[in-house]
């Protein structure tokens, strides 16, 4: 009993200590004065209003939910159609192709940033083309890190789903890719839900690889932020801050209702 008592105190304070940065950020969205003083002499919603002044954090939230549609889109079609082969295969050396989808999570996102834009900076000059910075170079990289995400949750679900369905989809006379279309990928809907969700959030918050990545006068909203942070320290960056927060926050509260990541990476989910 003392036991239980003592980890549901300590879960208690990690979660606080994980937490209250948000809350701080959130908090100083709404102060009044044009700096950063505790405790705030009153209250306001002008920073909020004031956002759509701000040309370069819009200009920056727009191209950064713009990459993060379609990084997630090509992660997704690539994350499914790895998950749904080797799901179904028997491969010799079939777990180490599984981990290697995992292999840029281990990576740290700067590193990657930087191995990404020297690779294609060198291939460039083999190539003759100008390969970075560019949109499609920033496309790939966050395709890169969302592949992960995609391909992990939608193998567990494919996993969870058997072959019996399908098996029998095929007796009764159905094509491979009509059993694909009409069987699997309706029976993954849940999974796949969840993981371009998941792959939209990480791409639309990287600030690492976008920072070697990016096309002169295009930012993504991470990167603008920084930026704007440079030269002015008041509540606008905390309001934006905010409205990233409540995002990531509903798109994580509708991908919980499709799919429970917990045991998406502990083994399978039940649809």
């Amino acid at each position: 009993m003392k036991r239980s008592a003592w980890s549901t105190v300590a879960g208690f304070l990690i979660y606080v200590f994980m937490l209250l940065p948000v809350a701080i950020i959130i908090w100083m969205a709404f102060f009044d004065q044009p700096y950063l003083n505790f405790p705030p002499k009153g209250y306001s919603l002008r920073w909020f209003a004031g956002l759509a002044n701000e040309a370069e954090l819009f200009r920056g939230l727009l191209y950064s939910l713009e990459i993060a549609v379609v990084a997630t889109i090509v992660s997704l079609l690539l994350g499914v159609s790895a998950a749904v082969v080797l799901s179904r295969a028997r491969l010799r050396g079939q777990a180490l192709l599984e981990n290697a989808f995992l292999l840029p999570l281990v990576i740290p996102a700067i590193v990657s940033g930087m191995a990404i834009y020297i690779y294609l900076y060198q291939l460039s000059g083999v190539l003759q083309a100008g390969l970075v910075p560019s949109t499609w170079s920033l496309v790939a990289a966050h395709v890169m890190i969302t592949l992960p995400w995609t391909f992990r949750l939608t193998y567990a679900g494919a996993v969870a789903i058997g072959h019996d369905v399908e098996r029998a989809s095929l007796d009764l006379g159905r094509k491979p890719i009509g059993t694909l279309l009409r069987v699997t990928l309706p029976l993954l809907r849940p999974s796949l839900i969840g993981a371009g969700i998941f792959a939209f959030i990480f791409s639309f918050g990287d600030l690492e690889i976008s920072l070697f990545l990016i096309s002169p006068g295009q930012i993504t909203l991470p990167v603008a932020m920084v930026q704007y942070a440079e030269f002015k320290v008041d509540p606008t960056i905390a309001a934006m801050a905010t409205v990233q927060i409540v995002l990531v926050a509903v798109l994580l509260a509708v991908a919980n209702k499709f799919i429970r990541f917990g045991e998406a990476f502990s083994g399978g989910i039940k649809q």
